[in-house]
């Protein structure tokens, strides 16, 4: 800017020879140049430090809460977080100069969450391998438990279908007939024998019968 006024002041000097119309006007322009200002960037200071140097330049400054509306009291307390206008802009000396601020300690939480979710994402891909790991682990053992299961309940099925087929032929096959014992020979040397066995009297044809023993020969022995 400083070059700027000097050449231009340079220039008037040479134009002092011209018209009075063409002197009025270099001085019109110097003047105008004179006046003005570059805005610089302020975003990211503290506001009472952004109002020192915008102030220093014969600005005037306008600070308000965008993010909340809160009332503004200690501006060190407060970071810009937007201006208007912007940096290098040329405006005229008085000019006002609105800011955007955000207080620090809503910029330290903000902060501290993103640095947060930055974390928890390094974290999270870290171990995404371990947990891809574990995953195929209880997949794998899950896997294996139900083909023990389906093999064990097939071998019930099958278990179960060779009884019932067992019990079928069972059902159909006819039982072993037991055949009785042979009476065993029995004898008496006489009546009294008998009738101490509890036979009397015998009939021809039946165990113990003998003709000693009926001697009336009527087939009946030891009847009396």
């Amino acid at each position: 800017m400083k070059k700027t006024l000097t050449l231009i002041v340079l220039t008037g000097l040479m134009l002092t020879g011209c018209s009075g119309k063409q002197a009025s006007s270099t001085s019109t322009t110097v003047a105008v140049v004179a006046d003005a200002v570059t805005i610089p960037g302020v975003l990211s200071l503290t506001l009472d430090k952004a109002t020192e140097q915008l102030e220093g330049l014969g600005l005037k400054v306008e600070a308000a809460d965008t993010a909340d509306g809160k009332t503004i009291i200690s501006k060190k307390n407060w970071q810009v977080t937007s201006q208007d206008p912007t940096e290098g802009a040329q405006v005229a000396k008085g000019s006002t100069v609105h800011l955007g601020v955000k207080n620090l300690e809503k910029v330290a939480a903000e902060k501290a969450a993103a640095e947060k979710v930055a974390a928890d994402k390094v974290a999270a891909e870290a171990a995404a391998p371990e947990a891809a790991a574990a995953a195929k682990v209880v997949a794998d053992r899950a896997a294996a438990e139900k083909a023990a299961a389906d093999q064990a309940a097939a071998q019930q099925v099958a278990a179960q279908k060779a009884a019932e087929a067992a019990a079928q032929q069972a059902a159909v096959k006819p039982a072993p007939v037991v055949q009785a014992p042979a009476p065993a020979a029995v004898s008496y040397a006489n009546c009294a024998a008998v009738r101490a066995a509890g036979a009397a009297p015998i009939y021809a044809g039946t165990p113990g019968y003998g003709k000693h023993l009926d001697r009336d020969g009527d087939g009946v022995a030891c009847e009396k």
